[in-house]
């Protein structure tokens, strides 16, 4: 019997590290899929007005979602945020929207009045509800100061503009409205040539 106990222990254990072997198998293979579906959203960022703003200016951006591996609806968190050249966070803004095969929409961002010249990065990533990271993109921006004497300079000149266009309109119609040839005069003419 003691040979039997001995050979029982043995067996124990080896079933006891196949079960726990199996356990960290299936771990694994269940992160590897998570994985796997985490890669399948892509994000893309399209800024509508261009790149350059000033301090506490307003844009707009296009943020597209694609699922590639659809297995219905999946509710998501997109975090915008606008960080310095040192990645010191300047901004940060999120959502929540619902994606399935494509999800595209607007968001508009408003810049801080105190922020200062520069290169800015925009980031832009997708994570699920509870935390996990699925896709991330980014961009850069400048943003250019500009002076109050640099700023009334230019509307002077955008004024003066406005101003000589308005003149030119009111000059051309003037002498396009003396050039009029009367229906008599066309007649007239038209006699005249025969």
């Amino acid at each position: 019997m003691g040979l039997h106990q001995g050979c029982t222990s043995s067996l124990g254990k080896i079933y006891t590290l196949l079960f726990v072997a199996y356990v960290l198998f299936s771990i694994l293979c269940l992160t590897t899929v998570i994985s796997e579906s985490t890669a399948s959203l892509a994000i893309s960022v399209s800024v509508v007005e261009g790149d350059t703003f000033r301090p506490g200016q307003s844009f707009h951006i296009i943020t597209e979602i694609r699922n590639s591996k659809s297995s219905g609806r999946v509710d998501v968190k997109v975090t915008y945020e606008v960080t310095d050249v040192k990645d010191n966070s300047i901004l940060v803004e999120s959502t929540t929207v619902a994606i399935e095969t494509l999800s595209s929409f607007s968001e508009e961002i408003k810049l801080p009045e105190t922020i200062k010249g520069g290169v800015y990065l925009l980031k832009a990533n997708v994570t699920s509800l509870d935390g996990t990271k699925y896709a991330e993109v980014s961009r850069s921006l400048s943003v250019v100061e500009v002076s109050e004497n640099q700023q009334l300079l230019i509307e002077y000149i955008m004024g003066g503009a406005l101003i000589i266009t308005a003149g030119g309109f009111f000059y051309e119609h003037k002498r396009i409205s003396k050039l009029k040839v009367s229906e008599d005069d066309l007649k007239k003419f038209i006699e005249l040539q025969k």
